[in-house]
C-alpha cells in the first residue's frame, strides 16, 4: 500500500469514522467488484454506493449477480430510497445517482442525464454528492477503468477531508481511471486489488469502534 496522505492539501485525510463508502469502476470493474465485495462482512456498519459504467438495463442483472457472491444485500438504486447501513446500492445504467443527507436521513436520488454527459452513470457525480452530504466522513475508492471519470470526484472527497483510495494501476485491468485520479492529486492511498477489501474493512472497523 502506497500513501499519498496530505499531499497538496491543508486538510488532513480522515481515518474515520465514516458514514458511507462510494466506489467507482468501468472496464474490468465487474470481476474486480466481485472480488472486493465478496471480501466484506455481512455486518458492514455503513452503506455502500457503487457506480459501474453500464448501459441502461444491464445494472439490474449485475446487482443480482453481486448479491449472489456477496454476504451483503446488493440492489439497484431506486430514486428516493433511504441509503442504509449494511446494504450495497448499484447506480442504474443510463442515469446519474446522487446521495443526499438531510435531517439525519440519507437518500439516493436517481436522475436522468440532461447534460449529454460522456459517462452515465457518472462516478464524479456520485462522489461529489457524497462529499457534499458527509464531508470528511466519506471513504471513496476508484477502481479499474478507462477514461477520467472519478478524478474530479476523488478530488472533491479529498478536499472535504474524506479518505480516498485508488486501486493500484498495476493491478487494474484498465489503469486510466485510477491513474487520472492519482495525477489529479485527489488520491490518499494506492492499494492493490487483492488488498482493497481488507483495507476498506480495516478503516470501517475504526468507525465501529468509535461508535461503540
Amino acid at each position: 500500500m502506497e500513501s499519498n496522505a496530505g499531499h497538496g492539501f491543508g486538510v488532513p485525510m480522515s481515518m474515520g469514522p465514516y458514514a458511507a463508502v462510494v466506489i467507482g469502476a468501468s472496464i474490468g470493474g465487474p470481476p474486480a467488484l466481485e472480488q472486493v465485495l465478496s471480501g466484506l462482512p455481512d455486518d458492514l456498519p455503513v452503506p455502500v454506493a457503487i457506480c459501474q459504467h453500464m448501459v441502461a438495463g444491464a445494472t439490474e442483472a449485475f446487482a443480482l449477480r453481486l448479491s449472489q457472491v456477496c454476504q451483503l444485500p446488493v440492489t439497484e438504486a431506486v430514486h428516493g430510497e433511504r441509503f442504509l447501513p449494511g446494504h450495497v446500492y448499484l447506480a442504474p445504467g443510463g442515469a446519474h445517482t446522487r446521495i443526499t443527507h438531510h435531517g439525519g436521513v440519507s437518500r439516493l436520488m436517481v436522475d436522468a442525464d440532461f447534460a449529454d454527459s460522456l459517462y452515465v452513470p457518472s462516478v464524479d457525480i456520485l462522489f461529489s454528492s457524497a462529499a457534499r452530504a458527509y464531508g470528511p466522513h466519506v471513504l471513496a475508492v476508484v477502481m479499474t477503468g478507462m477514461g477520467w471519470d472519478g478524478a474530479s470526484g476523488m478530488l472533491a472527497v479529498r478536499e472535504s477531508g474524506g479518505c480516498t483510495i485508488a486501486q493500484t494501476p498495476g493491478t487494474s485491468h484498465a489503469p486510466s481511471m485510477p491513474t487520472r485520479a492519482i495525477e489529479s492529486g485527489g488520491v490518499g492511498e494506492q492499494v492493490p486489488l487483492d488488498r482493497l477489501a481488507s483495507r476498506v474493512q480495516e478503516l470501517l472497523m475504526r468507525h465501529r469502534e468509535d461508535r461503540s
